[in-house]
């Protein structure tokens, strides 16, 4: 069996659990869109703490690398080299499910930012954050695929863009921190109280 086959096998096997249950089904549908929202009160939550604005600031530029750039020009350089395929609702003729269009899954950026604040979190040490994200990490990206808004591959290939963005932050990390505090004081913000060793 290819690669292809068996994600297509997956996916069709979890989008089948959701659609004979409609009470299910608009429950899977709520946390497969609404999960994500986390992430901008969680980024609040630090930004308000002195000890934790400046990780608040770096999770946040590096969530937006990571969406904004890392994942979009992989989408874009897999379809136009590869014609890869439509979300699977679309194969049976929806046309929009829930704000989603039926074209470019892949990869799932719902996926990448959360695995990258999920690994984010862990390295900065802030623990119980991490292991909370790290369940609406799985459990958003599982909803995903079983309310055909994403193959298994697609949840694959935002995982790897979101490790790939967190590897950047790490590498970049230093000079970040300085940037940061350099932006703080030009806005009368304390950041130094909190810089990672």
């Amino acid at each position: 069996m290819t690669l292809l086959a068996l994600d297509q096998s997956l996916t069709n096997t979890l989008y089948d659990l959701t659609r004979s249950n409609p009470e299910w089904q608009r429950l899977i549908y709520a946390v497969a869109t609404y999960l994500i929202f986390l992430i901008p009160l969680m980024l609040v939550w630090l930004a308000t703490k002195p000890t934790t604005r400046l990780l608040a600031a770096k999770m946040f530029t590096g969530a937006i690398i990571t969406w904004l750039v890392i994942n979009k020009l992989t989408g874009q350089f897999f379809y136009t080299q590869f014609n890869f395929r439509d979300r699977p609702f679309a194969l049976t003729g929806v046309k929009e499910l829930l704000f989603e269009q039926p074209q470019k899954s892949f990869p799932s950026d719902h996926a990448a930012i959360l695995l990258f604040v999920t690994l984010a979190l862990f390295y900065y040490r802030q623990r119980v954050w991490a292991w909370l994200f790290l369940a609406v990490t799985l459990i958003s990206s599982l909803a995903r695929v079983m309310v055909g808004f994403h193959w298994v591959g697609d949840i694959l290939g935002g995982w790897l863009v979101g490790l790939i963005g967190f590897g950047l932050v790490v590498w970049l990390d230093r000079p970040l921190t300085r940037i940061g505090q350099k932006i703080g004081r030009l806005l009368g913000i304390n950041l130094d109280e909190w810089v990672d060793s």
